[in-house]
């Protein structure tokens, strides 16, 4: 296949990979077999390993399966019953798709799906502005569907829920910060994983994929980020261009893994028949399991090389400032370069007079979000355009549409040296 089908192939995947849609069935590979197996609800999962539960998730743990004392199971419990409540029967979303409560995923017979919600991270944000102190909690997560049979997930739909408010101290307390955390897990979490589940179908598992593959941060743009988020970059941004992604194309995009490898700790596995030498293979560690991630056909390389902000005016009241986020986003086939190019962000934020002038992480994430949701519809924009100028637009891409998309310019380059951060 030359660079203008493997082009062209991916253009499919990107516009039409939010319906379901028989263009895939000449595509699927061994996993559309499974379309019509039942898949099993497995509760919710810590995505990383068993020993940085406690610093990764000090609220999320105790919502996760078999994580010892002090667990609870009944966010677990509200996510099923939420599926139970909105699935129909014969219908054909992964909603209607689980099994009942008795079912036993069995891995020999090749009958071995499980859907799970799996955590990704939680944190909580401050920020003061004109006297007010803001406070925002995030918690990102997937719904992901894994193949017990072979230890691979299939398919992963990535969620973020938000919650803003305001408090009267500059510094959150730890229990306001676990209050924000648990509404959002409680009342928001099941309603949007649910949401995921309701819009696609078991048809999914057979679409080529996408994955998030590389997550290159320049130094200049590390300093700007939190402690919280400077260990775990790639996981962040890998799950905040996918969400991004998955809400303004609608393409699926699986997490960031490192050596293709992707671990869940505090489970429950629930496999009748895996043998030893598959769980032996899989380097469990502690209450984690190793799974390899269905491999890409694209992938998505993302470079952060820096954030900014720009004094747009000023006055007696204050400084109405463009926090800007700035990215490079490549996405290949193989060795194979498909579409590169620059893409920013910004979002306007007033800093009244005497508030502090020092740049808060919370601005410089809206504008990251911003800036991933804008490309992902630059980038469908462009496809459509293309498509729609060609007869035949499964066979024929005109070669300058191709060209239009390579951009030879440094992704550092982007970062204007006439204005002061």
């Amino acid at each position: 296949m030359n660079i203008n089908n493997k082009y062209i192939a991916f253009l499919i995947l990107l516009t039409l990979s939010n319906i379901a849609c028989p263009v895939f069935a000449q595509n699927v590979d061994a996993d559309a077999k499974k379309a019509g197996d039942p898949i099993k609800y497995s509760g919710v999962w810590l995505s990383g390993k068993y020993c940085d539960a406690d610093k990764n998730f000090p609220v999320g743990k105790h919502y996760s399966l078999q994580f010892g004392e002090g667990s609870s199971n009944d966010l677990s419990k509200d996510l099923l019953a939420l599926i139970r409540k909105e699935s129909k029967p014969n219908g054909n979303r992964l909603v209607d798709s689980i099994a009942p409560d008795d079912y036993t995923p069995q891995a020999s017979v090749g009958k071995a799906l499980v859907m799970a919600c799996a955590i990704n991270y939680e944190h909580v944000d401050q920020v003061e502005i004109g006297g007010i102190n803001k406070v925002m909690a995030e918690v990102g997560f997937d719904l992901v569907i894994c193949d017990f049979s072979n230890r691979s997930v299939v398919v992963c739909l990535p969620g973020r829920i938000m919650r803003t408010d305001v408090t009267e101290s500059a510094i959150v307390s730890e229990a306001k910060k676990k209050e924000m955390l648990e509404e959002l897990y409680r009342k928001e979490l099941p309603k949007q994983f649910v949401k995921l589940a309701k819009e696609h179908g078991p048809e999914i598992m057979g679409l080529d994929s996408a994955a998030v593959t590389k997550v290159t941060v320049f130094d200049e743009a590390k300093k700007i980020l939190p402690n919280w988020l400077s260990e775990r970059y790639e996981d962040y941004f890998g799950n905040v261009l996918g969400s991004n992604f998955y809400e303004g194309c609608g393409l699926p995009i699986l997490p960031f893994s490192r050596g293709n490898e992707m671990v869940f700790c505090a489970m429950r596995e629930g496999v009748s028949d895996a043998s030893s030498k598959v769980i032996e293979s899989a380097k469990e560690s502690g209450s984690g399991v190793s799974f390899v991630l269905k491999k890409p056909e694209y992938q998505v390389e993302l470079v952060i090389p820096g954030f900014q902000t720009v004094t747009a005016t000023s006055n007696d009241v204050g400084k109405l400032v463009q926090n800007c986020s700035y990215s490079r986003i490549t996405i290949k086939k193989g060795e194979d370069v498909i579409y590169t190019a620059q893409h920013d962000g910004s979002v306007r934020n007033l800093i009244p007079k005497g508030s502090s002038e020092k740049v808060p992480w919370l601005a410089y994430s809206d504008a990251v979000n911003e800036m991933f949701f804008k490309s992902s519809k630059q980038i469908k924009s462009k496809i459509s355009a293309s498509m729609k100028k060609q007869d035949s637009p499964l066979l024929i891409i005109d070669p300058s549409a191709i060209k239009s998309l390579f951009v030879a310019c440094a992704p550092w380059a982007i970062i204007s040296k006439n204005q002061n951060p």
